[in-house]
């Protein structure tokens, strides 16, 4: 009977959290970080400000966490984009590429959220969030390319990081445009004119 209870308190605990990242995000991005309270989180989730304080230390780790898994969704949908190219080819490295750009295009949340991250959680802690999930697929696709010989010789870990950075930058590039989608083209074929240039 007691894990019974303890399993509806963590999947009551779970809904809660997940509530109050729902609303913050919601928040986040329609006013903008600074013109968000806890309290008005707290409203929008329908819980009370200390179930808030309970999940997340401050505004600025729920921020973090939201642009977390906000991350961690492009690099999801890259991933799935990836899988559907032949294994080995080089149309591989161009999906993956285009997709995240395209990502933030079509993701009005996304591009609000990329364009305050640096000011509320600092380049450090921005680069951490998406080094974690961005970067360990696109080492995996220099690894590949270099394995079947598609990549001219150098060191594909440096390589990997600069192309990281680099799309790091693009992503930055459409979130601020006016024309987002026009952005991503210009983008998209500038990237893929660098990565070109990296083939045999």
């Amino acid at each position: 009977m007691s894990e019974v209870k303890t399993s509806r308190r963590e999947m009551y605990a779970a809904l809660t959290k997940s509530a109050i990242l729902e609303a913050a995000k919601k928040l986040f991005v329609e006013r903008g970080y600074d013109d968000t309270s806890v309290d008005d989180i707290a409203r929008a989730a329908n819980v009370s400000k200390g179930a808030v304080y309970h999940h997340f230390r401050d505004k600025r780790e729920m921020f973090a966490q939201v642009y977390r898994e906000t991350t961690a969704a492009v690099s999801t949908v890259v991933a799935q984009e990836v899988l559907r190219v032949p294994a080995d080819s080089w149309q591989r490295m161009e999906v993956a590429a285009t997709t995240a750009i395209r990502a933030y295009a079509r993701d009005p949340q996304a591009r609000a959220l990329l364009q305050q991250v640096t000011r509320v959680l600092g380049d450090e802690q921005t680069k951490e969030i998406e080094l974690e999930y961005a970067l360990p697929l696109i080492q995996q696709l220099f690894e590949e390319m270099n394995r079947v010989g598609e990549l001219a010789r150098f060191d594909t870990e440096v390589a990997a990081q600069l192309a990281f950075r680099v799309l790091c930058e693009a992503s930055l590039i459409v979130a601020a445009a006016a024309d987002p989608d026009a952005a991503s083209q210009r983008a998209e074929t500038v990237m893929l004119l660098m990565l070109g240039g990296l083939k045999k």
